[in-house]
């Protein structure tokens, strides 16, 4: 049996945290959360294979995605990344993004989107 396809989200908007999980699990998927990029690296760490793509709040406390990013590109370069903002990303996050081969989904954003998102990271082999 093959196993479900893990997507940690890190978002910390509580109430977007919940919805995008929901999301995801109505699809799914085997989701873990992350209610910040501290907690986020930890879960990455504690868990290195188990994550196959992971949904970040580019403007994640306490550090911002540049932190979390950092981390995945040094320890898990095959994780899959998908990126969310409110507003454009700066030309340091954008480009990072792109070396990873990541998506940039701009919020508000329907859930559609981020299942399409989660399956083209998944699909271009990098989660």
């Amino acid at each position: 049996m093959t196993a479900l396809p893990r997507v940690l989200i890190a978002e910390d908007e509580s109430q977007l945290l919940r919805v995008l999980v929901r999301v995801l699990e109505k699809r799914g998927y085997a989701v873990v959360s992350a209610a910040d990029g501290k907690t986020a690296i930890d879960v990455l760490r504690k868990t290195p294979s188990e994550i196959d793509t992971i949904v970040l709040d580019a403007a994640i406390g306490p550090d911002g995605a540049g932190a979390v990013l950092e981390v995945l590109a040094a320890e898990q370069p095959q994780t899959g990344v998908i990126l969310t903002s409110g507003a454009e990303l700066s030309d340091s996050l954008r480009s990072r993004l792109r070396a990873n081969g990541g998506v940039f989904l701009l919020k508000p954003f329907p859930p559609s989107a981020l299942v399409e998102a989660v399956e083209r990271s998944l699909a271009n082999g990098s989660g």
